[in-house]
């Protein structure tokens, strides 16, 4: 049962992307025939496209023999252009963030959820809470409470939880221990109809 439970802790750890870096952002670089070298390099978790446009144009006159300059001058140019795309989606940090912001409550909110869910079929917790199918209910909507009224009422979180909390074991409690019993005197003797 134990490994069981540290399996559990490890696989959600990294589901949840705990630790995960961000994505390594891409390089591109170029070297010209004329000996420079130009290199670009994206930030982590680029959204768009990087795009480094490298232009050169050198206008030289043209020697001819003996010296002399001829009409026209020669022009070389060169230009290399390099594109890398943005980076996919970063959807484990993403709900690594999202797990992170959560409340307290909220996580107190699940635990008494799976509980609640849990104890509509797992034998042994059926016996936990009585083998009753609404008290099993009831601890799961206490859950569900704790979940989603934190979000609508701010602030109010230990509220909320002792609330739902309260009302889940008052009703185990009572279901589990408590007895009703009524007085039945339909002949109006005083005296109880099922004990003569």
């Amino acid at each position: 049962m134990k490994t069981t439970l540290a399996i559990l802790a490890l696989l959600s750890a990294l589901v949840v992307g705990c630790g995960v870096m961000p994505l390594k952002p891409g390089k591109a670089g170029f070297l010209s025939s004329s000996g420079t070298v130009g290199t670009v390099q994206q930030p982590e978790n680029p959204q768009g496209t990087t795009t480094q446009l490298y232009k050169r144009v050198v206008t030289e006159p043209v020697l001819g023999n003996g010296g002399v300059y001829l009409p026209g001058p020669r022009v070389t140019s060169e230009e290399v252009q390099t594109t890398l795309g943005p980076a996919q989606k970063d959807t484990a940090r993403e709900i690594g963030a999202k797990l992170a912001s959560l409340r307290g409550v909220v996580w107190v909110g699940i635990l008494v959820f799976l509980f609640g869910a849990a104890s509509f079929v797992y034998p042994p917790l059926k016996v936990v809470v009585g083998g009753s199918v609404t008290t099993s209910a009831v601890i799961a909507l206490a859950g569900l409470a704790m979940i989603v009224l934190p979000t609508l009422v701010v602030g109010n979180e230990l509220v909320i939880m002792g609330v739902a909390i309260g009302a889940a074991v008052l009703y185990w409690f009572s279901h589990r221990h408590g007895r009703l019993q009524g007085f039945v005197d339909a002949n109006k003797d005083g005296v109880d109809d099922r004990n003569q």
